[in-house]
């Protein structure tokens, strides 16, 4: 075999992928409406979760031998690999489809699977080898100086997930012209954001201290990745990986017609303050829409400036299949009552060319915002300070969507001199409402020829900004312009949703009231599955919903209480689609529940406060499960809530050294306690929930 033989089975297990993906999107619109009353339901959630782990399997060998996860595992360019992803994703596939009526024996082999699951050491599972996300974020815990915390955070991620979230970003070599980019990257956050580069001192030396190889160099490409800015608009993507640029397996785009209305879902948020709410204080609701991997959420308290809660997409900053977005991510606020609540949209690629070149990634300007800025105009002007940046990246420079009690901003466009700033929302009428939202294009009407138009234009609604229906195709448009395009076409329903829902709670919006918006999915009523293929649903997109399939990580919060939630993939009901023909993605333990935290004055008040909401929780799951032990699969319920039960316990008897090495032993135990906290919490709150519609 030739050394680029290996590449023939990409495309084969491109599809494999798809087909696992749309099977279980089948399998979980297939669940029946009454849960808990319906007898065998949690049979059919064991055999989804043993299809997914299979898909997770298929998916990691596919994506190490190709390079898409190189951050996570070490390139393998594998023919073998591809052939044992493709075996993983058939029985995943098989799995998916043996939940809609399981048999006994399909019931032992999904037991089987589970039965291969370990901890490796770690807070997470492992499957075959294979590490699985966790399907409730974990909580890590800074404080002190930006050299201790960027120690910190190394510590606990690898506590949390083992070496491999770090180890291998070495193989990329700075040397050159790489190390010449890396130093002009440096020079830009030496101006701008000098503490993030005590931070990475801080990881590398922790990195060192637990036996990984992690150069100052490679810490510091975490927030800015090694390569020149763009010169043009670029495609989302692990670009130096094989087939890095194609997302067929990842997002099923392969298989949507042109001229479809297509609803991928990417990233949504919505904030509303002042005379949009009922209190009068400020509370968002935002998501990251994704393949969801390996992250965790930043509580930290640092020696100067604002204590901060931010959730990165995930914690090195990469996401496998989708690319390295620097340690960007959402939502994000400070003791201030400073929120960060999405990423307001792209970047405009309007800024004259001229201006384009390096400055400081939007991950690295978010840490810094969220910890300096004293208000969301203090904000305002912090990113209007910076360069233009790389613009031609995704993420790749500062702007966004900030709020506080009083005022909040969504910039869209960084020209120096003439910057376009949303500042309010709009009605049909000339209305204007203290809410704001965000999708993935440009809502500001001055900027129609900005985002990569098609040759005809955008159109654009009040509502839904400029969009297009069409996005050009290969060979019409650069793989940059596409993509922008694309996003729009994925933009323009969810944001006639989310104003359709906010203009209707005006006057009287609540955080739940935000998060609510996440708990109802789209109505795509299906007509049919292609079962010859790719095995795409059919049928047409009626109303498209910022909640389902496509979610990632959903959070709200109010900033100046210090409240923040956050859960893993979708809260809506588990059996409504994506925003369209596309399979969105699913999680091994699906929850289905948040966690709450405060960002209290100080950590030990944080972790106190969610082992109280932890007492409570299981308490109300108690009393319910008491009161219902006649419910069809009682015993899984019961088993939900010994969960929760251990994981208290676990929080409640963690001492300091237990955690590992670590440089502050009593913090790296008070994170231990929160995570468990929130475990514990997420898991009665399951039993709740699982009890809402009985």
């Amino acid at each position: 075999m030739s050394d680029t033989d290996w590449v023939k089975g990409i495309p084969s297990t491109m599809t494999a992928i798809s087909a696992a993906h749309f099977a279980l999107l089948e399998a979980n619109m297939a669940l029946p409406e009454r849960g808990i009353e319906q007898a065998g339901y949690h049979d059919r959630i064991r055999l989804i979760d043993a299809a997914v782990l299979e898909l997770t399997a298929g998916k990691w060998l596919y994506n190490r031998a190709t390079g898409e996860c190189a951050d996570y595992a070490a390139r393998t360019s594998s023919a073998d690999d591809l052939a044992v992803a493709r075996r993983h994703l058939g029985e995943a596939e098989r799995l998916a489809d043996a939940s809609h009526r399981p048999t006994p024996a399909a019931i032992a082999e999904a037991a089987a699977r589970a039965g291969h699951l370990s901890s490796e050491g770690r807070e997470i599972l492992h499957y075959q080898g294979v590490p699985v996300a966790p399907s409730i974020c974990p909580i890590v815990i800074l404080r002190g100086s930006s050299r201790q915390m960027g120690a910190q955070y190394v510590e606990q991620c690898v506590q949390i997930f083992g070496p491999f979230v770090f180890e291998h970003l070495r193989r990329r070599p700075i040397a050159g012209e790489t190390e010449r980019v890396i130093r002009s990257w440096e020079e830009q956050m030496r101006r701008h954001t000098p503490e993030l580069l005590e931070m990475a001192k801080g990881m590398s030396e922790a990195a060192r201290r637990l036996g990984i190889v992690l150069s100052y160099e490679h810490a510091l490409s975490m927030w800015t990745d090694l390569l020149p800015p763009a010169t043009e608009p670029m495609a989302m993507g692990v670009l130096d990986a094989e087939g890095g640029d194609r997302f067929a397996g990842y997002l099923a785009r392969r298989f949507v017609p042109a001229g479809d209305i297509f609803e991928a879902g990417t990233c949504s948020g919505a904030a509303a303050w002042g005379a949009a709410t009922q209190s009068g204080r400020s509370c968002f609701a935002s998501s990251t829409d994704h393949d969801c991997t390996f992250q965790v959420t930043i509580v930290a308290y640092p020696d100067d400036g604002h204590p901060f809660v931010y959730t990165p997409f995930s914690v090195n900053g990469s996401i496998p299949g989708l690319g390295r977005f620097g340690l960007s991510g959402h939502p994000g606020m400070n003791a201030a009552g400073v929120a960060y609540v999405h990423h307001g949209g792209y970047e405009s690629c309007a800024e004259p060319r001229e201006t384009w070149g390096y400055g400081v990634p939007r991950g690295a300007t978010t840490m810094h915002i969220l910890r300096y800025a004293g208000s969301a105009r203090e904000a305002r002007e912090m990113e209007l300070g910076y360069p233009v940046g790389d613009t031609g990246r995704i993420l790749g420079t500062a702007s966004g969507f900030y709020m506080d009690d009083g005022y909040a901003y969504v910039l869209e466009d960084r020209t120096p001199g003439r910057p376009i700033v949303r500042e309010q929302t709009q009605g049909r009428n000339g209305e204007r409402y203290d809410f704001l939202y965000a999708t993935n294009n440009l809502l500001s009407p001055e900027l129609g020829d900005a985002f990569c138009p098609p040759a005809g234009g955008y159109s654009y609604e009040l509502e839904a900004g400029w969009f297009t229906l069409s996005p050009e195709g290969r060979g019409q448009a650069s793989p940059g312009v596409i993509t922008r395009q694309m996003c729009t076409a994925s933009s323009f329903g969810r944001n006639r949703y989310l104003h359709r829902e906010l203009v209707a709670r005006n006057g009287a919006i609540t955080p739940e009231h935000m998060l609510s918006l996440f708990r109802q999915g789209p109505q795509f009523p299906i007509t049919g599955w292609d079962r010859a293929g790719s095995r795409m649903p059919q049928g047409q997109l009626l109303d498209a919903s910022v909640g389902g399939r496509h979610n990632a990580f959903i959070a709200f919060g109010e900033a100046s209480s210090g409240r923040y939630g956050g859960a893993v993939g979708m809260l809506a009901p588990r059996n409504v689609s994506t925003n369209g023909p596309a399979h969105g993605f699913c999680y091994h333990d699906e929850t289905g529940a948040l966690w709450d935290i405060r960002l209290a004055a100080s950590h030990e008040d944080m972790v106190d406060e969610a082992h109280r909401v932890a007492e409570q929780d299981i308490a109300h799951a108690s009393d319910l499960l008491a009161s219902h032990r006649s419910a069809e699969d009682v015993a899984f319920l019961e088993g939900l809530l010994d969960r929760a039960n251990s994981e208290l316990e676990a929080g409640l008897q963690a001492a300091p050294g237990e955690r590992g090495t670590s440089s502050d032993p009593e913090l790296a135990c008070d994170a231990f306690k929160s995570r468990s906290f929130t475990r514990a919490q997420v898991r009665a709150r399951q039993v709740i929930n699982a009890f809402k519609s009985v």
